[in-house]
């Protein structure tokens, strides 16, 4: 890793005229977004949708749990429901014909809005056994197989959004001067597959020194073909102010 005082110090000794164009600091690929996806419920895996390596897209299908007896509880559920659904349109008429009280009418009521709750109630039960993608991205950990049993919030994927990423990189606040949230600077990756250079925005200026006395700035890139993989180092130009 390189030592970011001596990229300092090289690209100073550069500056012989009234004005630096940039100051190269090496820095950190970080995915634009990653999360975890964990199981909703304990359970038992009965299918792999999507393996490590794969694209996925948001609310695409990453596995299947166990959940017969979810499925049964909902087509119960469901079967009670249009039982009271029909009760209650039976007591609405005899209401209105004056045949039964309006006390006997309102119970219908509370019967069927209970028994629509205990079908959505069972039916989420049911979309709970399979575990969706919550955005578009690669999987780069699947923790578990097919057979195996979950608890509920055990995580089974690791999925990175790289559509973009974010360059980290900590310097000395006094080299920031000449730096905005909104600037577009110069960013290499030399290390990449195909080593490219590239333009990217500047979307953090940390208000906050580390105990070091450096400064977090990200830049946001521009990834669509995914050719910036993450973790790998670059280098991000940061405007100079103009030198004494």
């Amino acid at each position: 890793m390189s030592n970011p005082a001596l990229i300092l110090g090289a690209a100073l000794s550069l500056c012989t005229g009234p004005v630096c164009a940039a100051l190269p600091v090496e820095g950190l690929v970080l995915p634009f977004r990653q999360v975890e996806v964990a199981a909703p419920v304990s359970s038992r895996i009965t299918e792999m949708k999507v393996r490590e390596g794969d694209a996925v897209k948001e609310g695409q299908p990453l596995a299947l749990l166990y959940g017969r007896l979810e499925e049964l509880e909902a087509q119960r559920a469901k079967i009670l429901l249009e039982r009271r659904e029909f009760e209650a349109k039976g007591a609405r008429k005899l209401y209105e014909n004056r045949i039964i009280p309006e006390a006997k009418a309102l119970e219908a009521r509370i019967d069927l809005d209970l028994a629509r709750l205990q079908y959505e109630t069972a039916a989420e039960q049911v979309r709970l056994r399979t575990i969706l993608s919550p955005m578009d991205g690669v999987v780069v950990t699947q923790a578990r197989e097919a057979g195996e049993t979950v608890a509920s919030a055990q995580p089974l994927f690791r999925i990175l959004d790289l559509s973009k990423v974010v360059v980290q990189v900590e310097v000395e606040p006094m080299y920031l001067a000449a730096t905005a949230l909104g600037h577009r600077v110069r960013v290499s990756f030399p290390l990449a597959a195909q080593p490219l250079t590239t333009e990217g925005e500047v979307v953090l200026l940390d208000p906050c020194a580390d105990a070091r006395g450096l400064v977090r700035v990200k830049v946001l890139v521009e990834n669509p073909e995914r050719r910036i993989r993450s973790g790998i180092r670059a280098v991000v130009d940061l405007a100079l102010p103009p030198q004494p």
